[in-house]
């Protein structure tokens, strides 16, 4: 096999709660990640030699090797002692500091898609590894199934939870993790209790007990990130207003999503898209656990 074509699906955060930062400068997690049905797609090329990289679709104005993807192919070549020889194409969806991950994604992509190519010369543990070395989201995306993420984001737990059915908006500006960080730990004193379970989530999706759904999805960055950017406020009102039983911010935004158990999703879709406030609208679904045959399209 000289090719392959994977989905890199994007993320939702059902909660996340944000605990204090670690010595090594990053912050203590807990939330509950799901995988969507809507992603960015990867091409993988094997090539004689060279490492070459070409995004279509949401352009990103940043250098080939800035890229987390490219990044990641190189740390593969590397590990394997040999000099890099392929050739990257992906079409971008997801945005940019949207909060879905969209880069940690591609990088687990592009990981597994060369796994594949070169007849899987690493064991799992050793691509975590690797994964674990390119950012906190991508071991996750290397499963792409519905984690729980505690430590950094990099200790994960998969969880059974049903199929989900979403409503994202996501606006036209990204917002910056590293901002967002400190501005919740200029804003908080100290740090309260926990407010969520992620075996309770789970419990209640699963009875589809909408309140209780609803208090589990708290995410310790709302209020600093509504306060600089009240129009991400305004899309999480509006989603419950047309008929979601939650909605919350996803990582430190900027999107905003919201989780339909009743309502036809497609329907909601129309109906928020005449207020979306500017935000692009789209209606997708938790995906299914598919990485046992790499996630190929």
């Amino acid at each position: 096999m000289d090719k392959i074509t994977l989905l890199a699906p994007a993320k939702l955060n059902l909660g996340l709660w944000v605990g204090k930062k670690r010595r090594d400068g990053f912050h203590e997690i807990l939330t509950t990640m799901v995988p969507l049905e809507f992603g960015d797609t990867v091409q993988i090329t094997k090539t004689g030699s060279g490492l070459k990289l070409k995004i279509t679709g949401i352009q990103l104005h940043i250098a080939p090797e800035q890229n987390l993807a490219f990044r990641a192919a190189s740390l593969f070549f590397s590990q394997l002692k040999i000099p890099p020889c392929c050739f990257i194409s992906i079409h971008k969806r997801i945005p940019p500091g949207s909060g879905l991950g969209g880069g940690s994604s591609d990088a687990a992509s592009v990981l597994l898609g060369l796994s594949a190519l070169f007849d899987s010369p690493l064991s799992a543990s050793k691509l975590h590894r690797l994964a674990a070395q390119l950012g906190s989201d991508v071991p996750f995306f290397l499963r792409a199934a519905a984690c729980v993420a505690r430590g950094r984001g990099e200790l994960l737990r998969r969880v059974r939870l049903p199929t989900l059915n979403f409503v994202l908006l996501i606006p036209g500006f990204g917002v910056n993790t590293a901002w967002a960080y400190r501005a919740l730990d200029r804003q908080r004193r100290k740090l309260t209790a926990v407010p969520i379970s992620p075996k309770i989530l789970a419990l209640k999706l699963r009875r589809n007990e909408p309140a209780g759904i609803a208090a589990q999805l708290y995410n310790s960055f709302e209020p600093v990130v509504f306060r600089r950017f009240p129009q991400l406020k305004r899309a999480k009102d509006l989603l419950l207003k047309k008929g979601a039983c939650a909605a919350s911010l996803s990582g430190s935004g900027s999107t905003v999503y919201g989780l339909f158990l009743g309502p036809d999703p497609m329907a909601v879709l129309k109906l928020v898209k005449r207020e979306a406030l500017g935000f692009s609208a789209i209606s997708t679904r938790s995906r299914p656990t598919v990485r046992d045959n790499w996630g190929v399209v």
